[in-house]
């Protein structure tokens, strides 16, 4: 009679801790191979799905997520809607949000000159690649981003899009038309809705129209492990709303901002690199943030670092520990802007850098910034 209570008491003890977030002992591995696999399959290292979306979609507290071959490019995207315990294992997959245009098909509309007709894309941004080169034609979401110039201007492996109606346009593409990719996809991996306990590793993100890493919705405890975000039209990786994100092993680069985190996110990233970025390497404006052992490598016309609360009446924090920002390749300073709030900052390194911490009220815990 003992022993059964002794059991009972335990069943139920367990049945209680599981909303806790512990493991369920039912955890189960789910594996994705696009090349030989099969949504239809039942997800087993021998019989692998093709998506990822189809893994996620199956997949319950405490699974894992396994991605195959070691290394491949998946032209898929993945999004979490109201989640909670799932692991993505990444295995150095990247994730592409470019398809290859066909060679074939093209209309010659004078010597050099092509078009050819297709959809248009999601929010209507153009990204295309010549010879696995990224071009934007300068074009950014911003307000101020430029037209694309008339289709007799053209330069070489340069390119434009002219709508036809409310569903298709024509590419125009002045040069060799062989080896295109056009992007379609919006984002690399997404979240919306309430999310919880979610882990992505080992992760890379390109090529897409917003961004590689995008986390909306009510989500917590989100942690990235040695991801990349590059080459996207928008963010290598934001956070929005009420977003709690740890990232740790991150390259952020190629993006219109690297990294963008907004509204009321709390993000930590670190051992990251930020560059090549073309309006903001790393902006953070949303409610908690630090940078540990990262590294800013400003070498365009982007600013470094934009930070502070996005309104006056919010609350702000941001720690800069062990943190480098210098320039590269360009005479010009890479330009801080730290707008509000606290900003604490501990061993931060600086080289040809100019910062602007008017409104922040700054503590420094160790080292003063230095300039070489």
């Amino acid at each position: 009679m003992l022993a059964t209570r002794v059991l009972f008491f335990s069943l139920v003890l367990c049945l209680n801790l599981l909303p806790l977030g512990l493991t369920p002992l039912t955890a189960a591995d789910w594996h994705v191979d696009p090349t030989v696999g099969s949504d239809a399959n039942e997800g087993s290292q021998s019989a692998p799905l093709e998506t990822i979306q189809a893994a996620i979609n199956k997949a319950a507290q405490g699974d894992v997520i396994h991605l195959h071959p070691q290394g491949a490019v998946y032209r898929q995207s993945a999004h979490f809607r109201t989640r909670t315990g799932i692991t993505i294992e990444g295995n150095g997959v990247t994730l592409d949000g470019a398809d290859p245009l066909p060679s074939t098909g093209w209309e010659e509309v004078e010597a050099g000159l092509f078009r050819r007709k297709l959809r248009r894309t999601a929010l209507d941004r153009h990204l295309l690649l010549f010879d696995g080169r990224m071009e934007r034609m300068g074009r950014t979401q911003s307000s101020n981003s430029p037209e694309f110039p008339p289709v007799d201007e053209l330069m070489a492996n340069q390119f434009c899009f002219e709508n036809i109606d409310e569903t298709s346009g024509w590419l125009y593409v002045r040069g060799d038309v062989s080896n295109l990719q056009w992007a379609t996809r919006v984002n690399g991996v997404a979240t919306s809705g309430k999310c919880r306990d979610l882990v992505v590793r080992n992760l890379r993100a390109r090529n897409f129209l917003n961004d590689g890493f995008n986390v909306h919705g009510d989500c917590r405890v989100l942690r990235f492990e040695n991801i990349a975000g590059f080459d996207c039209f928008d963010e290598g990786f934001s956070a929005h709303e009420s977003a709690e994100c740890s990232i740790d092993g991150g390259l952020f680069y190629g993006n219109e901002n690297g990294v963008a985190d907004v509204n009321e996110a709390e993000t930590h990233y670190r051992n990251c690199e930020f560059f090549g970025n073309v309006n903001v390497d790393v902006m953070l404006i949303g409610r908690t943030h630090s940078l540990i052992d990262c590294q800013i490598i400003n070498t365009t016309s982007a600013s470094a670092l934009v930070a502070g609360p996005r309104s006056g009446e919010s609350s702000f924090s941001l720690l800069l520990e062990r943190v480098s920002i210098q320039t590269r390749d360009k005479q010009e300073p890479a330009r801080v802007r730290l707008d509000g709030g606290e900003v604490t900052i501990d061993e931060l390194v600086t080289a040809n850098v100019e910062m602007n911490t008017t409104g922040a009220e700054v503590t420094r815990v160790k080292s003063e910034p230095t300039s070489e």
